[in-house]
């Protein structure tokens, strides 16, 4: 049954992302990301400058790894945490990467960038990695970590930090809104893929060990 739930969200993510897709690549720029940018571009203010670029940055490739090789060398996390973690980032981070040179949509003008940011703009690399990161570590500190008030804490923070990743990415004006929904949609089909692959590696390692 729970199979079959993440199926469904599979299925409706990707139809998400290939419509979002298909219009990115019909017209260079939507009316609905010149609505929302200038929406987002008028709330800019010194001080929220100062907190939502330090937040753009938790979503950089290099805090994924940090966090990665923290668990790794953690013995307690290494095979709970550490190594399928490691996994599901590395294989998002070059799905993202794959799909960005494909589209290889140019990112908004430099004249509204907060922050220095190459490459290409769609779908948000930074949007797609932490859902599939912080949503994988939600769904492994759900699954083995006993403590249920520190996991539903842990639980909250994660997810926190996925929108406001995602939402950072306009304010600071490297990304279109349709960039940082089109790497939500195929960052859920792609987190639902992964833990359904986990679970059925766990599946054919307990049968293993029982058979030993």
């Amino acid at each position: 049954m729970i199979t079959k739930k993440r199926t469904a969200i599979i299925l409706i993510s990707l139809a998400i992302f290939t419509f979002i897709a298909v219009n990115v690549a019909r017209y260079e720029f939507l009316d609905f990301d010149t609505v929302i940018r200038t929406w987002v571009y008028s709330l800019r203010t010194d001080l929220r400058n100062s907190i939502i670029i330090p937040i753009t940055y938790s979503g950089n490739v290099q805090t994924v790894v940090l966090i990665g090789v923290i668990l790794i060398l953690w013995k307690t996390t290494r095979k709970t945490y550490g190594i399928p973690f490691a996994i599901v980032s590395l294989s998002s981070t070059l799905v993202y990467k794959l799909v960005k040179s494909i589209f290889r949509r140019p990112r908004p003008n430099l004249a509204v960038r907060l922050i220095e940011q190459g490459g290409y703009s769609f779908p948000s690399g930074h949007s797609m990695n932490c859902l599939v990161c912080y949503g994988f570590l939600i769904y492994l500190i759900n699954r083995h970590c006993e403590n249920k008030k520190l996991a539903q804490v842990l639980t909250d923070i994660l997810t926190l930090m996925i929108i406001c990743i995602g939402l950072s990415r306009i304010y600071v004006g490297v990304h279109f809104p349709t960039d940082v929904l089109g790497g939500w949609s195929l960052g859920m089909a792609y987190l639902m893929m992964a833990i359904i692959v986990y679970e059925r590696v766990c599946k054919s390692t307990d049968k293993i060990h029982i058979v030993d």
